[in-house]
């Protein structure tokens, strides 16, 4: 039996140094990107974490300073009371004029700078399945940054992706590596500012706030529980030294008034015969 003829190999084209050049940086690209969005969502959650702890630090321990401080005004002006000269005529605050309303400028701008980033990305214009979530993961993040008023992410997003590059067509190598290199460059310098403001968040107050709740939590202790207490103690402090305060000024003497003892010392002295004597 004769033996089969092999199959014919494949005909393989060897990509020139630009194509592979492509390839290497759309894979880079793609792994920045994936970089980039772990980021911008740990970004978030922390925003998210900071924002629920800055909200119970001033429903629990921020009210309570505000009480103090006005105690301690209390305090104060009883010490420092305003003198105002008699016959003085009350100074009125001016009027204050009101113009009329007109658009905030930054929100307009900020209004056309998420229509533009919308039109750009939005997953209407997806050609598969694939594009289809990545461009819906992308209008997640740009209504997220329009509801935080935040132009910076809008404008970022709008210099960092360009749907030609999902188009379909064919365009040149070398501007088609031209614009992947541009979007790389841009998309390394959003992770550096991601990286910087995940700095910055961790190192605020309300971040160590944050991790000083934790570890007391992991110990059974209600942090700012405990700092509340300690304010509402300063303020008991404050209300009764207001009280004292006050009841000592309110039971403090008038002035001594020499003129009835002075009156005494020129009238005429009595004599000894004016006395009467004792048998």
């Amino acid at each position: 039996m004769p033996a089969k003829d092999p199959k014919p190999a494949a005909i393989y084209r060897q990509p020139t140094a630009e194509e592979a050049e492509l390839y290497r940086s759309r894979a880079m690209l793609a792994v920045i990107r994936t970089s980039l969005a772990e980021r911008e969502a740990r970004l978030s959650e922390l925003r998210a974490q900071i924002n629920s702890i800055e909200g119970r630090y001033i429903r629990q321990v921020g009210v309570l300073y505000i009480q103090l401080d006005e105690w301690e005004e209390r305090i104060a002006a009883l010490h420092s009371p305003l003198q105002i000269p008699a016959g003085a005529e009350k100074l009125e605050p001016p009027p204050i004029e009101v113009a009329e309303s007109e658009p905030d400028e930054a929100i307009l701008d900020l209004k056309a700078l998420f229509r533009e980033v919308a039109k750009r990305i939005h997953p209407d214009f997806a050609r598969d399945h694939h594009d289809e979530r990545h461009r819906t993961h992308l209008m997640a993040q740009a209504n997220d940054a329009f509801r935080r008023d935040d132009a910076a992410i809008l404008q970022r997003m709008l210099n960092g992706y360009d749907p030609s590059t999902d188009s379909g067509d064919t365009p040149d190598i070398a501007a088609e590596l031209a614009r992947v290199v541009a979007q790389i460059d841009q998309a390394e310098k959003d992770v550096e500012f991601i990286d910087a403001e995940l700095e910055a968040i961790a190192q605020s107050e309300m971040a160590q706030l944050k991790e000083r709740i934790t570890i007391a939590a992991t110990r059974g202790r209600d942090l700012l529980a405990e700092l509340a207490a300690r304010v509402k103690g300063s303020i008991g402090i404050a209300m009764r030294r207001y009280e004292l305060d006050l009841g000592r000024i309110r039971r403090k003497q008038p002035a001594f008034d020499p003129g009835p003892l002075l009156s005494a010392e020129t009238a005429k002295p009595l004599t000894t015969k004016s006395h009467p004597h004792r048998r």
